[in-house]
């Protein structure tokens, strides 16, 4: 895919602002629809002991968590078929039903259900006045917070992204198919969720869900210069239209639109594996590891939040609210940390912190995981335990001992994990450092351009510049002795100049352009170049001693031979 016309970018803006402002207007009207779920409609249901869930093929649905007749099996769902006697539309949207709830008449209401096989039960549901208690709307109220901040977040992170993307780049057709794709992927998701359930999941949410999931394919196929790699992956252009009608399709089964749809975004990701072991060092390298390090992240949380979700029962009422809240949150971050990845790399912005933060991350994750093992592991025997010591009375007493045992087991851990990772992927200030004790010895056998040469590689893999050189001070002049991404001294791209002085005085000058992601540079990355200047002017100065002795003997050598070249030239010859 080549660079967008500046033609089609007149009109591509304008279209995409059009998607930006329908998706921000979902997310909206989505949370206020989720507000309106939780704190109006929703509790009209649980006033009659009934819990409510929207199918795929938009039927409402209900379950009975009190009051359960023992000839009717827990975890049965019912559609409500009359109210009162008073029929009820198939296709009602929930708070049409909650408002019907409300205003039927009586303490006790005669609900009338379809049950699955068709058949009519009738039963008689007493309406709860008094409402929840003060412990229980807190815990409402938590429930909700929790939830609305972790969906808006992960929306709040697509489209900015979008935006971002959108008005930085707008003529990289990459960086706008990702664009259109956050956009509509932040309309789909949590709390927009609840704006689609209301209406019964419309073919409107199936529309957008399969224009995102089709533009999200070729954007990463052709990831990050818009090229396909390999060439194969052109057929998902075509391939792909298919793919998306079926994974958004009703009458798919749930689980083949899983296997298809992830099974599609993990072979467009298998093919950046394939096109990164191609790539020479460099920047395309860190915008795959970027892009990889975001999705892997949410691929992994969401991939966690749907596991955990397989352990929860059927049954509303047998359900953990607890792990339904880390299922929620879990799944809000995943979708939050797929679009950050990619925003870094199409902006390149820092590209080359790819392998500090991913490797500090994935040492946490270390950490955290051998930390939770141990507590998990640790909770249960010491619970036994104690109370087979000191009695069941002391549960809390248990609860303390392992998490000291978790805390004893995190400092050592820790030290050790984050110490190999520094090791590993040191900082550039500790890279320089380890190289810079090399420069001493390099000045007492190499020619000062060597010397030079071999500090621009180091200066290069800690720092990164777009350009580089080493200017050296000569008796009557100033000598460029090595350069990198230049030919002169004077390019323009070289925009920093460091003086190279030691304790004895200045021997030349270091030359570097910005980082070749474009950034400026840190305080880190500055404190790492005036790191090597004092050993790198000093092995300068040994080289050119050195150097300036040679030239002298050399020369003396080279007209001792000439001088005796003639002598010998001048004898009388033997008769």
């Amino acid at each position: 895919m080549r660079q967008i016309p500046a033609l089609f970018v007149r009109y591509l803006r304008p279209l995409w602002l059009i998607v930006f402002l329908a998706s921000l207007g979902i997310v909206v009207a989505g949370t206020v629809m989720a507000f309106r779920d939780t704190y109006e409609a929703r509790p009209q249901f649980k006033a009659l002991g009934l819990d409510y869930d929207i199918e795929v093929d938009g039927r409402l649905t209900v379950e009975l968590v009190k009051n359960v007749p023992k000839s009717i099996p827990a975890g049965t769902r019912f559609q409500i078929a009359a109210i009162n006697g008073s029929s009820v539309d198939p296709r009602i949207h929930s708070a049409d039903l909650a408002r019907r709830l409300q205003a039927a008449q009586g303490d006790s209401v005669a609900l009338t259900l379809r049950a699955p096989d068709g058949k009519l039960v009738s039963i008689q549901q007493k309406r709860d006045i008094v409402g929840p208690t003060p412990d229980a709307r807190r815990a409402r109220d938590l429930r909700a917070a929790a939830r609305l901040a972790s969906g808006l977040l992960a929306c709040g992170a697509l489209l900015l992204c979008s935006l971002l993307l959108a008005r930085r780049r707008p003529d990289d057709p990459v960086a706008m198919l990702f664009a259109f794709a956050f956009a509509g992927m932040a309309s789909t998701i949590d709390p927009p969720l609840a704006l689609w359930m209301a209406f019964g999941w419309p073919i409107a949410y199936d529309i957008i869900s399969a224009i995102w999931f089709y533009l999200l394919l070729i954007a990463l196929a052709v990831f990050p210069d818009g090229i396909f790699v390999p060439k194969l992956f052109r057929w998902i252009i075509p391939v792909g239209v298919l793919l998306s009608i079926l994974v958004e399709h009703p009458l798919v089964p749930a689980s083949a639109q899983a296997l298809l749809g992830i099974g599609a975004l993990l072979a467009m990701l298998i093919g950046q594996v394939r096109r990164f072991r191609r790539l020479q060092p460099g920047i395309e390298r860190q915008q795959i590891k970027w892009a990889g390090f975001g999705f892997a992240s949410g691929l992994v949380l969401v991939g966690l939040a749907f596991t955990l979700l397989l352990f929860q029962p059927e049954s509303a009422v047998e359900q953990s609210m607890i792990v339904n809240m880390i299922v929620v949150l879990m799944f809000s971050l995943g979708m939050a940390c797929i679009p950050l990845g990619l925003l870094v790399a199409l902006t390149r912005f820092r590209l080359w912190e790819a392998d500090t933060v991913i490797s500090r991350s994935a040492a946490y994750a270390v950490v955290t995981l051998i930390v939770g093992v141990v507590w998990a592991a640790s909770a249960d025997l010491v619970k036994l335990i104690v109370e087979q010591i000191i009695g069941r009375e002391s549960q809390a007493g248990a609860t303390t001992l392992s998490a000291i045992i978790a805390a004893g087991v995190f400092a050592p851990t820790q030290s050790v994990v984050l110490g190999w990772t520094k090791r590993r992927w040191g900082s550039p200030v500790e890279r320089i450092h380890e190289s810079a004790q090399r420069l001493k010895s390099w000045g007492m056998t190499e020619p000062p351009a060597e010397v030079a040469t071999r500090a621009l590689a180091i200066i290069d893999q800690a720092i990164h510049p777009a350009a580089s050189a080493i200017v050296l001070d000569m008796p009557l002049s100033q000598e460029l002795i090595a350069a990198r991404g230049v030919s002169s001294e004077k390019d323009p791209r070289l925009v920093e100049k460091l003086v190279l002085a030691d304790e004895e005085s200045s021997v030349g000058t270091l030359l570097l352009g910005r980082r070749s992601d474009g950034n400026r540079y840190n305080q880190l990355e500055l404190e790492a170049v005036r790191e090597i200047i004092p050993p790198l002017a000093e092995a300068l100065r040994v080289a050119r001693s050195h150097y300036s002795r040679e030239n002298m003997m050399q020369q003396r050598l080279e007209e001792m031979a000439s001088r005796l070249a003639q002598l010998e030239g001048g004898a009388p010859k033997p008769a």
